[in-house]
Formats: structure tokens, sequence, C-alpha cells
């Protein structure tokens, strides 16, 4: 009788272990990207010159300057990387809307528009604008800015204004 309760004493101390194991979850997160394009040949600022502009040019409401033209330029984007989107973000004016950008230089009832060149749509702040990378692994947005008068009768002074880009790259 006592071998047997030795027994059964050895088999529960060997069994112990596995009945006090614990589950592990292992949780294994990540995200895979496509890589960046350079972006303006690597210069992250860009500065657009709208020049002198006549303020007798703007005195009817809904005038605007000439458009200045540039362009939004990416170059070698790597394998993998099919599409650009880029979103417009800045400070929208309060008389003209959401369309337009606020000036901040010292010229009032000024607004600054800023368009894709080729649609014509105004890219105002939350606006998106989604091109292909093309086989050359480049791509070019044209783009327009110009000065606006809503209410027209602006007063002379600078135009500034900051609109920052966010590029998404798909």
């Amino acid at each position: 009788m006592k071998i047997n309760n030795l027994g059964l004493l050895l088999v529960c101390a060997i069994s112990l272990p596995a009945l006090s194991a614990d589950n592990v979850d292992i949780k294994v997160a990540g995200r895979i990207i496509a890589a960046p394009c350079i972006f303006n040949g690597g210069n992250a600022n860009m500065n657009i010159d709208f020049g002198n502009i006549q303020a007798t040019n703007m005195f009817t409401p809904g005038s605007s300057s000439d458009p200045v033209s540039f362009d939004l330029s990416f170059t070698r984007c790597p394998p993998g990387t099919e599409s650009v989107v880029t979103t417009f973000t800045g400070t929208p004016d309060p008389e003209a809307g959401a369309n337009y950008y606020q000036n901040n230089g010292t010229a009032t009832r000024v607004a600054i528009a800023m368009s894709d060149a080729t649609t014509g749509l105004l890219m105002g702040n939350g606006s998106s604008i989604s091109q292909n990378i093309t086989a050359d692994r480049t791509v070019t947005i044209p783009m327009k800015a110009m000065v606006t008068s809503v209410a027209g009768r602006p007063t002379p002074g600078t135009i500034r204004a900051v609109v920052v880009l966010t590029m998404q790259y798909n």
C-alpha cells in the first residue's frame, strides 16, 4: 500500500508542471509602406513670388492677379510606389472661404488661391490631388497660384501665406 501511494505521488509530481502551464499570446504588428519620392529636388521649401500687383487692378470685387505657374515635382520614386496623394493644409480665408488661404501679410481684403493647373480646381485647406507615378519614376503636378480680392478695394501691403503639403505614397 505504501508503494502504491508513493507511485501515485510520483505521477502527480511529474504531471504538476503540465497542469500549471500558462498560455502566452505573442502579438505581431507593423506596416508595409511605400518609400517616398524626392520632392522639389530635395528642397522642402517652395517660394511663389507674385511680384508687385497694382491695387487698382484688384479694385473690382472678385478680381484676381495674373496666375503664377509652378510645379509640384517628384523624382526618383522607388519601384513599388505607384502614386502620390498630396494634401493641402493652411488657414482658410474667413471672407473668401475654405478654398482660399488667408493672407498673413499687411495687404488687406485679399486671399491666396491655389489651383490644379490641369483641372482648374481650387486646392483649399484639406483638398487633395492624387497622381500616378510615370514609367520614368517621376510625377509632375502643374499648379497655379493667384491673389484674389473677393470684396474688392484691397489695401496695399505684403502678401504672405504658408500652405503645408503632406504627401502620402502608395
